[in-house]
C-alpha cells in the first residue's frame, strides 16, 4: 500500500503524476495554505512548500492555484509545487472579495458534512445553499444536526428538516456532549474518504472534529448568550486525519455563501421542484402565472412550501448575476488579448519596414 493512501491517493492519481514526467517531482497533499506558503503532507512526512513562480504565473485565477486538499507535483527537498493534479469534487462559492471569479474551499472533496444546530440558528435556507454548493462538487451530502441534547425531541426536528429540504439528502442529529450520534457518522467516514465541515460559526465544526479526531484538542468559541449565533474559532481551512482513517477539511464559518456556477447543484438541491416542473402542461412554462403550472398547484394545495420556492428563485438569481459578471470579464480578458495581438502584429511590421 502507498504511504499516501490514507490521505487518498489513488491510481487515478499516480497516473496523473507519471503524465507530468517529471521524475524529479514527488506527490504531497496540501494540508493548509496560507500567505505565501503551503502546508504539504507528503511522503516523508509534512513539508513546507510554496509555489513556483512559473505556476502562479500561469495561473489566470486564483481558483488555478493550490487550495487545501488538492494534490500537487512538488520538489521532494524544496517543497516547491510545479503542477496541481487536476482537481475532482471542488467545493467552490462566489469570491466573497467581489471578484467574478469562484473560491476553491475544499479540493477533491467525496463527503460534505453540512452542520446545522438545532437551536435558534438553525436556518433551512442556508442548509439548501450548503447542498448546492455540495451537489455541484458532485459530493455526497450528508446534513448534521448539532446539540441534539439541547432540544426535547431532535428526531421530530429531523423529520421537520428532512421535509423541508424536499432532497433525498440523509439527515443526521448528534450531540458531542451526549456522545450520542457520531457512530452514525462511520458510515461516511471511511478510510480514504475525504470529507469537509460545512456551516455557520458555532454549529460546532470544531467541536464534532475534536470528537472524531485522534490529534490535540483544537480551540472552540463559546456562542453567543443573546441569539445562539457563533463566534469564528477556525480562521483558516486545514486537512485533519480522524481516527476513522479518513481525512476532513475543517473550514471558517459561513454564513450565507453565495453560489457560483451552480447550474447542476440547483438541480439537484431542489429535485423535487424540478420534477414539478416537469409536470407543467407547458414545456416553456415560467411558473409565473400561466395554465397548468404544476410548482403553482404545489404552492397553492402546501406540497411545496412557498419559502422553499422563494429561496431556489433567489439562487437562480443570484445565478445569473454571477454569470453576467463573467461574461462581462471574459469579454474584457478577450479584447485585451485582442489588442495585445494587434499591438505585437503592428511592432513585427514595423521591424519588417526597417
Amino acid at each position: 500500500m502507498h504511504p499516501l493512501t490514507a490521505l487518498g491517493w489513488t491510481e487515478d492519481r499516480a497516473a496523473q503524476l507519471a503524465a507530468l514526467d517529471r521524475t524529479d517531482l514527488v506527490p504531497a497533499r496540501v494540508a493548509a495554505a496560507h500567505r505565501g506558503r503551503l502546508d504539504l503532507l507528503a511522503e516523508g512526512g509534512p513539508l513546507a512548500g510554496h509555489v513556483s513562480g512559473r505556476l502562479r504565473h500561469a495561473a489566470t485565477r486564483r481558483a488555478d492555484l493550490p487550495a487545501v486538499g488538492d494534490w500537487v507535483a512538488a520538489g521532494p527537498e524544496s517543497g516547491v509545487v510545479h503542477a496541481v493534479l487536476p482537481r475532482r469534487g471542488g467545493i467552490s462559492r462566489a469570491d466573497p472579495g467581489g471578484r467574478a471569479e469562484a473560491q476553491v474551499l475544499a479540493a477533491n472533496v467525496d463527503v460534505a458534512l453540512l452542520l446545522g444546530s438545532l437551536n435558534r440558528d438553525l436556518n433551512i435556507r442556508r442548509l439548501e445553499r450548503l447542498l448546492t454548493l455540495a451537489a455541484d462538487a458532485r459530493a455526497e451530502a450528508v446534513v448534521v444536526l448539532s446539540k441534539a441534547d439541547l432540544v426535547p425531541d431532535p428526531w421530530a426536528q429531523v423529520a421537520d428538516v428532512r421535509l423541508a429540504l424536499g432532497a433525498a439528502v440523509p439527515v443526521v442529529a448528534i450531540s458531542t456532549h451526549a456522545g450520542t450520534g457520531l457512530e452514525a457518522l462511520g458510515a461516511w467516514l471511511r478510510p480514504g474518504v475525504t470529507a469537509v465541515l460545512l456551516g455557520s460559526s458555532g454549529v460546532g465544526k470544531t467541536t464534532l472534529l475534536n470528537a472524531l479526531g485522534d490529534g490535540p484538542p483544537r480551540r472552540t468559541a463559546e456562542i453567543r448568550a443573546g441569539d445562539d449565533r457563533g463566534r469564528h474559532a477556525t480562521t483558516t481551512r486545514e486537512l485533519v486525519p480522524l481516527a476513522s482513517g479518513a481525512v476532513v477539511i475543517d473550514t471558517p464559518g459561513l454564513r450565507l455563501p453565495r453560489v457560483w456556477e451552480q447550474a447542476s447543484g440547483l438541480e439537484t438541491a431542489f429535485g423535487d421542484i424540478a420534477e414539478l416542473a416537469a409536470r407543467c402542461r407547458f414545456a416553456d412554462c415560467s411558473h409565473n402565472g400561466e395554465p397548468g403550472c404544476a410548482i403553482a398547484a404545489a404552492v397553492e394545495d402546501g406540497t411545496l412550501a412557498s419559502d422553499r420556492y422563494a429561496g431556489l428563485l433567489k439562487l437562480e438569481r443570484e445565478r445569473a448575476h454571477i454569470q453576467s459578471r463573467r461574461d462581462a470579464r471574459s469579454r474584457a480578458e478577450a479584447s485585451r488579448a485582442a489588442r495585445s495581438m494587434q499591438r505585437a502584429l503592428r511592432a513585427r511590421l514595423k521591424e519588417k519596414r526597417r
